[in-house]
């Protein structure tokens, strides 16, 4: 269980898959994603990424150095699975063929993000907070869901009805913003995710 302690809230997130998305034409340094991958398989969550460059290249490069095997490489297209496939990872098509690539591309970040307990978001501009349009699908995906999303970045997300967003840092690595759905009960969701 992930326990979240930040300006008077506390909440749980189960562990069990993380969701790594952000900008195609991004980075994450490779001790930070490291670091990432470490911490969060430690507390026992599996992996999930996307067949981008960017940051989905920075984290599938993480989970290779790490040789974890409960990792999956969400693919958009059967010639980025042939290709990921061979990294030692699983890969898998996720978007049905005939599909246009942009419509593929929508497929696998609904497909990945759905399947995850915990998203982690790294958008186009961690600065300002600016996501682009795969950055802002993966976040509003996660929200249509009840997914609680870590993002990483200078600036709050917009607030989110029926969302609690607060400063914080995803283990004690990177700062940035928790945003956490409120369960029926009131408080923010500890049992479900």
């Amino acid at each position: 269980m992930l326990t979240i302690h930040t300006h008077g809230v506390r909440a749980q997130v189960q562990c069990r898959s993380a969701a790594f998305a952000g900008s195609r034409r991004g980075s994450v340094s490779p001790f930070t994603a490291d670091r990432l991958v470490e911490s969060l398989s430690s507390l026992g969550f599996s992996f999930l990424v996307g067949c981008a460059p960017g940051i989905d290249a920075c984290f599938r490069d993480a989970l290779k150095r790490h040789g974890l095997a409960n990792a999956i490489i969400a693919c958009a297209f059967k010639q980025r699975q042939r290709r990921l496939g061979s990294s030692g990872l699983c890969a898998l098509t996720v978007a049905p063929e005939g599909l246009s690539p942009a419509a593929a591309l929508h497929r696998r970040t609904v497909w990945l993000v759905r399947r995850a307990s915990l998203l982690v978001l790294l958008p186009d501009d961690p600065i300002t907070g600016t996501r682009g349009k795969g950055s802002t699908l993966a976040f509003t995906t996660a929200l249509f869901n009840l997914k609680p999303v870590f993002v990483v970045t200078n600036q709050p997300p917009d607030p989110v009805p029926s969302y609690l967003i607060a400063a914080g840092s995803l283990c004690d690595l990177a700062p940035g913003y928790w945003v956490l759905p409120y369960s029926e009960e009131g408080g923010v969701c500890n049992d479900e995710w």
